[in-house]
């Protein structure tokens, strides 16, 4: 009895952050932060390459501005309507299966896109892979913040959230190399294999080698003790703790047996025969006290940032690639170059096909992304020091102003600044309106949560994508000052939602 009592007493119980706390921060955290951003590159990629494809594709798919919307739009679709879905599941059978699902499925489909002749195939086979993608955006920020403890996860989301900034780098310089060189391989038929088909191979590289790499993690322990799963919290926390230290997690902690404490709530509700009424009601609490109000208000702030933001990017090597052309770039607005040259475009024969993306159109793209990586440093020193909410209001301030003074401003070099401040910094909003989200919900709603948020925030990028495509081109000044009254919106309501500080 007395040996019993005292074995019992050499177990201890730890919170799962205080232990995280004790192993401190080392080669698991870092080296998942490089997995979820190669996993962002891969995700964003195949959304941002359209940009590029649809004009490099275009004498292919002789596609006209209202289709080349359609195509740009598709991957987004499938995104945006399966990422609840994947979010839902991740929060019942777990982070990592979702992301290994979604990047290697991604992958194939992606494979399968580059052979596409037509142009109707294509957009369906790319709203497959979007769906596929969904499950990276759905447990991607819950998987990575849950290996974190709370002070560091506003900063880490960002940093991870940074890999957007070095795709869009990643993307216009790839294509650049590939497309400068004018080579086909015919393969069988009439197929012929050209250089804009290779884009989509070069994209899908850092998701693969991200997928490779999580095959060696484990589930987040987190997500394990909110499902009552203690053994394999503890050992995945065991696992972090080698990893990082080089020793046992027993002598981390100094005791002989210890223990996890489980999460503080009711288990998810697991699927069942009726899949969408479980879905339906594990959602609710969202929709309910305390969470409701600041959880809605958030979905309506971001809806409006990706709107902004990527349905503007995704139409930017479009409208750089018709501004390069025109010979009154140093003395017209944006639009004035615009209806210039949709104009030049119906009185004349349609050159693009014979050099369709000007040398510009790469290096401006390459410069919005040195852009979002620089300020994405930036935003991650200024959010501790100066808080969240202040620092959000401040790159929606001055976002909105850059969108109003392109109706304006004509000089070539001022016009690229305000292009990248008004894509840059409602794109840079949407990170720190994540991490807001995670705040307000509890581990197990966590997915749920930002799933809908990334859910509605591209549809957010669907509408804008295919408003862009109709409306562009009859109504162009129409088009901006629509995009800056959707960022003053986003204003309004981050001044009324209580964003924490990080602590």
């Amino acid at each position: 009895m007395e040996d019993s009592y005292e074995s019992t007493m050499l177990v201890s119980s730890w919170d799962y952050d205080v232990v995280l706390e004790k192993i401190g921060y080392g080669k698991a955290q870092w080296l998942l932060l490089l997995i979820s951003g190669l996993l962002t590159i891969t995700s964003v990629a195949s959304q941002q390459a359209m940009g590029i494809i649809v004009i490099a594709s275009h004498c292919e798919f002789q596609t006209t501005q209202a289709e080349k919307g359609l195509m740009m739009a598709s991957c987004v679709a499938g995104i945006s309507l399966s990422t609840y879905f994947w979010g839902y599941i991740s929060d019942n059978f777990g982070r990592r299966k979702v992301l290994l699902h979604g990047v290697f499925v991604s992958n194939g489909l992606q494979i399968i896109l580059m052979f596409v002749t037509n142009m109707w195939f294509f957009n369906i086979i790319s709203f497959l892979g979007g769906i596929s993608i969904g499950g990276i955006s759905a447990a991607l920020y819950a998987y990575l913040s849950e290996f974190h403890i709370p002070r560091h996860r506003a900063v880490v989301v960002n940093y991870s959230t940074m890999f957007v900034s070095v795709t869009a780098i990643f993307v216009p310089a790839t294509a650049w190399m590939i497309l400068s060189s004018d080579w086909s391989i015919g393969l069988v038929g009439d197929f012929v294999f050209r250089p804009w088909r290779f884009i989509m191979f070069v994209n899908l590289l850092p998701g693969f080698l991200a997928g490779l790499l999580l095959l060696y993690y484990p589930e987040s322990p987190k997500f394990l003790l909110s499902q009552n799963q203690i053994k394999e919290a503890v050992s995945a926390v065991a696992w972090i703790g080698q990893l990082n230290r080089g020793i046992s997690i027993n002598q981390i902690l100094n005791c002989d047996e210890f223990t996890l404490k489980p999460e503080n709530q009711n288990r998810s509700i697991l699927i069942n025969k009726n899949i969408l009424s479980n879905i339906a009601r594990a959602t609710m609490p969202l929709f309910h006290k305390p969470h409701v109000l600041n959880f809605i208000l958030c979905n309506l702030a971001i809806f409006g940032m990706f709107f902004s933001s990527n349905g503007m990017q995704f139409w930017f090597p479009e409208i750089v690639n018709r501004s390069s052309r025109a010979e009154n770039a140093n003395s017209s607005t944006v639009c004035e170059i615009l209806s210039n040259s949709f104009a030049q475009q119906k009185r004349s024969i349609d050159l693009t096909c014979i050099n369709p993306i000007d040398k510009k159109t790469y290096i401006d793209n390459m410069i919005v992304g040195v852009a979002f990586l620089v300020g994405f440093c930036i935003q991650g020193t200024l959010l501790n020091p100066l808080g969240r909410k202040n620092v959000l209001l401040a790159a929606l301030v001055v976002s909105t102003i850059s969108g109003i003074l392109l109706h304006f401003v004509t000089n070539a070099t001022a016009v690229l600044v305000l292009f990248c401040l008004y894509i840059l910094l409602p794109g840079l909003s949407i990170s720190i309106m994540l991490g807001a989200v995670v705040d307000f919900v509890p581990t197990n709603l966590r997915g749920k949560a930002v799933s809908i948020c990334l859910s509605l925030g591209r549809l957010g990028s669907i509408a804008a994508t295919n408003l862009m495509g109709i409306m562009l081109q009859p109504l162009c000044n129409t088009t901006f000052a629509m995009f800056t009254s959707v960022l003053f919106v986003c204003i309004i309501i981050v001044c009324r939602v209580p964003i924490k500080n990080s602590t």
